[in-house]
């Protein structure tokens, strides 16, 4: 669905804080983490000093609103993302819509939109929310991903090509000499923000997964058209389009607040040179807070959740697993029952993605409980060989893949917690 829509809903819903007055982009920050530390709505600041675009933030930072952004309520999200990644439909294509009702020519980023620097040793103001949509010239094949956007000058970016698909995109394209076009929106409809972050087959086209998760109302928005100085499609229904040729010509990128709760540290990346902006007559700029916020988590955890599943369908033993929000989806906790196959079940989490480390406890552990998982780690590791430890180098400067099996046989004393025994006598008074 369109993004003002999915607003309008969440005001309905009394889902959505509204900021009527005028605020300073530096601010807007401080202002997202105070509301997800309340009660964690959806914000709408109607007034950014100095630009006329409102700005949204928080949208996906619960997953009921990410459930009702795929149509589906917060138990079906995952179930609802599955099928249409096995179900998927072709997106119909048009000359022209709304996202291109103002087009600008010679269009300076910087005024145009509010960007937001979110951390003081940021490299500067940075585009979170960008879509990006990449297209193979020989094949044709689409592919769509979010990348963070450094804003280096008025139609000038920093492209920091991350995930596999998109690193081999540039490789195959810029990497070899061609022309590399890409366009990203901002205030996509929901079902492609949606496509965009979850991890999809590479049999499988992104834009077709996010028509498949649209009702027949909302299927329109991701009507796809092509750009105007561009050979990319993108959905009708985004309320910001950014048209642009990467440049291999390596300039600084970061630091930045990533999504590990960490900085990124500063590397050598290509650039993006703007050639148009284009938005409907009323735009709304999405961003989203990165780093340690409910959004970015949760976005995060929703991404490997199928991998997950498929790990608990493999390894019956473990009862029960969490990913956290307080490990900012980069720690799994497993309750399993004995089993000689626990090393192989936490090497098998561990080569998750996001994921970097794996405890693993006996039933008697709340999983949910932070200081119960901690009484584990503090109490039941006796044998260097419970824990495993991987090397790990990769664009997130993970270091290490660790591993850490707490279990232990339940039946000796030392593994028992003290606990009172209840008691129905009373204590005399008087």
């Amino acid at each position: 669905m369109r993004i003002r829509e999915f607003v309008s809903r969440l005001e309905s819903l009394d889902d959505l804080a509204i900021i009527d007055y005028e605020v300073t982009r530096e601010a807007v920050p401080f202002m997202i983490k105070a509301e997800e530390a309340g009660r964690n709505r959806a914000i709408l600041f109607r007034r950014i000093r100095g630009h006329s675009m409102p700005l949204v933030a928080n949208l996906y930072g619960s997953y009921a609103r990410y459930g009702l952004g795929v149509g589906a309520d917060e138990n079906r999200l995952w179930t609802r993302i599955q099928d249409a990644i096995a179900h998927p439909l072709a997106a119909s294509t048009a000359s022209d819509g709304p996202c291109f009702e103002v087009v600008h020519e010679d269009p300076d980023i910087t005024q145009l939109l509010p960007v937001i620097q979110y951390h003081p040793l940021d490299a500067g103001p940075y585009i979170t929310s960008g879509i990006v949509f990449m297209k193979d010239p020989d094949t044709g094949r689409r592919n769509i991903s979010f990348i963070r956007f450094m804003v280096k000058g008025p139609k000038k970016l920093g492209f920091n090509p991350k995930s596999r698909h998109n690193k081999q995109y540039y490789q195959s394209i810029a990497g070899a000499g061609k022309r590399m076009e890409v366009a990203f929106c901002l205030g996509a409809p929901t079902e492609m923000v949606a496509a965009a972050a979850q991890w999809i087959p590479d049999e499988r086209d992104e834009v077709e997964v996010a028509a498949a998760m649209a009702d027949a109302r909302n299927r329109a928005e991701l009507t796809m058209v092509k750009c105007k100085t561009v050979d990319i499609e993108v959905p009708t229904g985004s309320e910001v389009v950014v048209e642009g040729v990467v440049s291999t010509e390596l300039e600084p990128e970061g630091p930045f607040g990533d999504w590990t709760g960490a900085y990124a540290r500063p590397q050598m990346k290509p650039t993006l040179r703007v050639t148009c902006v284009s938005h409907r007559r009323d735009p709304v700029y999405q961003t989203i807070m990165p780093a340690d916020s409910k959004e970015q988590i949760i976005l995060t955890i929703v991404r490997f959740q199928p991998e997950i599943e498929d790990l608990l369908k493999r390894y019956p033993e473990v009862r029960r697993a969490t990913v956290p929000e307080y490990g900012l989806g980069r720690l799994a906790i497993l309750a399993v029952e004995p089993s000689a196959r626990i090393d192989e079940i936490m090497r098998g989490f561990l080569e998750i993605q996001c994921i970097n480390r794996v405890i693993v406890v006996n039933d008697d552990v709340n999983i949910d409980s932070a200081e119960d998982v901690l009484w584990a780690v503090s109490n039941r590791i006796l044998e260097r060989q419970k824990v495993i430890a991987d090397a790990c180098v990769d664009e997130w400067w993970n270091h290490l893949k660790l591993g850490i099996d707490t279990t232990v046989d339940l039946n000796d004393i030392r593994h028992k917690r003290p606990r009172l025994a209840p008691f129905s006598s009373r204590a005399r008074t008087g």
